[in-house]
């Protein structure tokens, strides 16, 4: 429906959403001001007390616009309008789009939040599924809508209204009805409950202090802490019902929860979300190639090999995979393009599950979205490569190269004969300062020299034989190995990359960079995963039920 006189009424509605957002969205909501060190430069935090129960800051985080969207289909019960674009969520370096840091308002995001909510509450009250999952009676007086803003309200706010809250959204309800009609005071109130901060922000202000400094969260807060954790949106209404019986205080009922969750669709588009972010997997999408060396590769190419990489991932973790599989498992899935570009038959059906040769492609650092988007537009890129290894798969972080550093890919001189990729980065590297750094960098860079700029396999380069062999050092046992196999396999194998992958999912689950007050619950999440032998979704258990999960410091009070 379309409202009548409508401009005064949406500018009201406007203000008491946008105007509630802006001054509540200061201080502490959006974290602290300032970068901060990134997630690879971390100190490496030591436990000084084991077994002891510490917390790091919880700050408020306004949803992304992953958990923004998966929220509002969620709350209205299906498919919704599209909806004005937001900018895009700023990512600190080596963080996720969750970070606190980087989630504050802005002037063009809140003009959109208005946008976007009057469209909802159009939507809500026109939409047959909508209508029927917002509206908890069929009458149109004021005991029904009273029912609709407290049931509304407990879903948008993801908590039940105070006292004061309900009589203030029904009195706003009411005013509305008598000015013009119920169907309208539904769509605005919608409309201004979905620019409210409650919804907006992933609020935790309730909670009861517990030992000491310690805040215990409400079982509403728990549960959002959860979904948004498993499912990157609100909690469904199985997991409100829990909240309302106070049923999510103990390990085994979080536990039980958690699993509910990780069996949902939902689970498997939040997992391959967070290893978009921490994996870089959106990275192959603007790597150009030369047309003339590479004319299979396309906008196309790019989109399938994103979508090939996700897939394996989610195989790993949904398929009773470990840490180790996710290096060494030599599935996939493939469609025509990526079967072209693995040299294989194509499909019979686009994304069919397919075993790759074990001796060209294992793991997911032998895959095209890895390969092709750590290269050059001809050749692929050892210190890339390198890089990529130390940063994402080790946690480790490295001093920015030289201001005069040539990054451009090195040219074979006409004047000399043939020279590997290898060759002519070695060649380089030995004749510049910045050799220390690459001895180390490249040791694992040059165990990719088998994948070309586009990710296809090579035995050749220039006519002559490929070197992939390098040195691993850093993982644990330092070994010498053969290509990238070989590499990948002491990558499963190590306890470092174990560990990195639990910062990775700790760092993410927190919405923030780690601190000191996270050492002793990282080391027994990182302990305890060890323990499940690497397994992928009992990390995701492990962190949910330990004890900091219900928990947050009384020092942002």
């Amino acid at each position: 429906m379309k409202l009548r006189g409508g401009e005064d009424t949406r500018l009201r509605v406007a203000l008491i959403g946008g105007l509630a957002l802006l001054s509540a969205c200061n201080g502490v909501i959006g974290g602290a001001g300032g970068d901060g060190p990134p997630r690879g430069s971390q100190e490496s935090f030591i436990c000084q007390t084991p077994g002891a129960i510490t917390v790091g800051s919880s700050p408020a985080r306004r949803l992304t616009n992953v958990e923004y969207e998966n929220t509002v289909r969620d709350l209205l019960g299906g498919e919704i309008p599209v909806l004005p674009e937001q900018p895009s969520d700023a990512v600190l370096q080596g963080s996720f789009e969750n970070d606190a840091r980087s989630l504050g308002p802005s002037d063009v995001r809140v003009a959109r939040y208005e946008t976007a909510a009057f469209a909802l509450g159009e939507h809500a009250v026109n939409s047959p599924t909508a209508r029927a999952r917002i509206l908890p009676c069929g009458t149109s007086d004021a005991e029904c809508g009273r029912q609709f803003v407290e049931t509304f309200g407990r879903r948008a706010f993801r908590r039940s209204l105070s006292d004061e809250e309900l009589n203030r959204w029904s009195n706003f309800f009411q005013s509305q009805q008598a000015s013009i009609d119920f169907d309208a005071a539904v769509q605005l109130t919608v409309a201004a409950m979905l620019q409210a901060p409650q919804f907006l922000y992933r609020l935790e202000s309730e909670s009861t202090p517990v030992n000491g400094a310690q805040l215990e969260l409400t079982p509403y807060e728990l549960a959002s802490r959860l979904s948004y954790f498993l499912w990157e949106s609100m909690p469904d209404d199985e997991l409100f019902a829990a909240a309302d019986a106070g049923a999510l205080q103990t390990e085994e009922e979080l536990e039980a929860q958690a699993r509910r969750l990780l069996a949902d669709e939902r689970a498997r588009a939040a997992v391959r979300n967070f290893h978009r972010q921490w994996l870089y997997v959106d990275r192959v999408l603007g790597e150009d190639k030369l047309p003339e060396l590479f004319p299979m590769w396309s906008g196309q190419a790019q989109q399938s090999a994103k979508e090939e990489t996700l897939r394996f991932i989610e195989h790993q973790y949904f398929e009773g995979g470990t840490v180790e599989d996710l290096f060494t498992s030599n599935v996939a899935y493939v469609d025509s393009v990526m079967a072209e570009l693995y040299d294989i038959p194509a499909p019979m059906e686009p994304w069919s599950l397919v075993e790759l040769d074990p001796t060209e492609r294992a793991g997911v650092l032998s895959r095209v979205a890895f390969l092709a988007g750590n290269a050059h537009d001809a050749n692929g890129s050892p210190p890339l490569r390198g890089v990529y290894v130390m940063g994402r798969i080790l946690c480790e972080s490295q001093p920015s190269p030289p201001a005069d550093a040539d990054t451009s890919p090195p040219v074979a001189d006409p004047n000399q004969g043939p020279m590997t990729n290898r060759e002519l980065f070695e060649q380089r590297v030995a004749s510049s300062s910045c050799q220390g750094c690459h001895v180390r960098i490249d040791g694992f860079g040059y165990g990719f020299e088998n994948y070309d700029a586009a990710g296809m396999f090579r035995t050749e380069d220039s006519g002559l034989p490929v070197d992939a062999s390098g040195f691993a050092n850093g993982i644990g046992d330092d070994a010498e190995y053969e290509g990238a196999i070989e590499l990948q396999r002491l990558l499963g194998e190590s306890d470092v990359v174990r560990d990195c992958v639990t910062k990775q999912w700790l760092t993410y689950s927190s919405g923030r960079s780690l601190e000191p007050a996270d050492s002793c619950q990282l080391e027994a999440i990182q302990t305890a995963f060890a323990e499940n032998g690497g397994d992928l979704i009992e990390l995701l258990v492990t962190i949910v039920t330990r004890p900091e999960f219900r928990l947050r410091s009384g020092a942002e009070e």
